[in-house]
């Protein structure tokens, strides 16, 4: 039995094979699939996305990615009003509805060519998103909901950098969620091993240069990890370049077993018990 705690199924590239995919899903072992929004109308879709088998449950979240602050550059006001909208969809259907991600800080936009207006500087991008992310934060604790967090520095500009991080765990405090997608360096990662946070992996542990990744996975304790696809992005070594899909969480959860020197077994049980403790499910 897997978790697959952070997929993309409302992507219109699913939307031809739909079918298929949770069949692959069912057969790859997958029982629960957390599908994330990324803004008002995706938050809407993965609220109303319907799994085809009984034998797979579909739950979702609640969110607006770091990469739609830009948006609100000539209305920050705007955010509150589409932070009740997010929660009036919470309280449309609680029992789906089991988190509040992905959000965060990513830090990265800012060094995009075209990313930003020229009446934009880089500094008030930054300040649009933590207002964004504290907005989240804020909807997370009055919810008493976990927060998946969005995470990236640019390591272009310096391979060393982690402003993100330490601004998220600053500001996240001691709330709990998943570091979605993680990508931590090795003093991020000892912060994020004593965090309330469960740490996640995807497809990427398993790309040849990510040995700090390979790193992570050895120094965190089974018990603070789950699984992601975060599908339709990011597939693991044997499909890199196509598109992803949830039954790759198998390969995912393999390459930690290997990376751990643990049972294949073991990596399931845990990661799908971790997983169930943290949304109640």
């Amino acid at each position: 039995m897997f978790i697959d705690t952070h997929a993309h199924l409302f992507w219109d590239s699913f939307k031809e094979d739909f079918d298929q995919v949770v069949i692959n899903a069912k057969d790859a072992g997958i029982t629960i699939i957390i599908n994330v929004g990324v803004d008002i109308k995706s938050s809407k879709d993965a609220l109303e996305l319907q799994s085809t088998s009984p034998e797979v449950s579909f739950y979702s979240s609640i969110s607006i990615h770091p990469e739609e602050a830009i948006k609100y550059w000539s209305n920050e006001a705007k955010i509150e009003k589409d932070m009740q909208t997010l929660e009036e969809m919470y309280h449309s259907n609680p029992q789906k509805v089991i988190a509040v991600g992905e959000c965060g800080l990513d830090f990265a936009y800012a060094n995009w060519e075209g990313y930003l207006p020229d009446n934009i500087s880089a500094e008030m991008m930054k300040n649009l998103q933590r207002k964004l992310f504290q907005a989240h934060i804020d909807l997370a604790k009055k919810l008493n909901l976990p927060l998946l967090l969005h995470i990236r520095d640019d390591r272009s500009v310096d391979p060393n950098l982690i402003e993100c991080w330490k601004e998220v765990f600053e500001m996240a405090g001691d709330h709990f969620g998943i570091l979605h997608c993680y990508s931590g360096l090795e003093e991020t990662t000892k912060r994020a091993i004593s965090s309330n946070y469960l740490i996640s992996f995807a497809g990427n542990i398993t790309y040849k240069k990510n040995e700090y990744l390979k790193e992570a996975v050895r120094m965190i304790p089974l018990e603070k990890i789950v699984l992601e696809t975060d599908c339709p992005f990011l597939p693991p070594q044997s499909i890199r370049g196509k598109r992803n899909e949830p039954s790759s969480i198998r390969e995912i959860a393999n390459y930690i077993a290997e990376l751990k020197e643990i049972e294949f077994e073991e990596v399931t049980k845990q990661t799908t018990e971790n997983a169930k403790k943290l949304f109640k499910i």
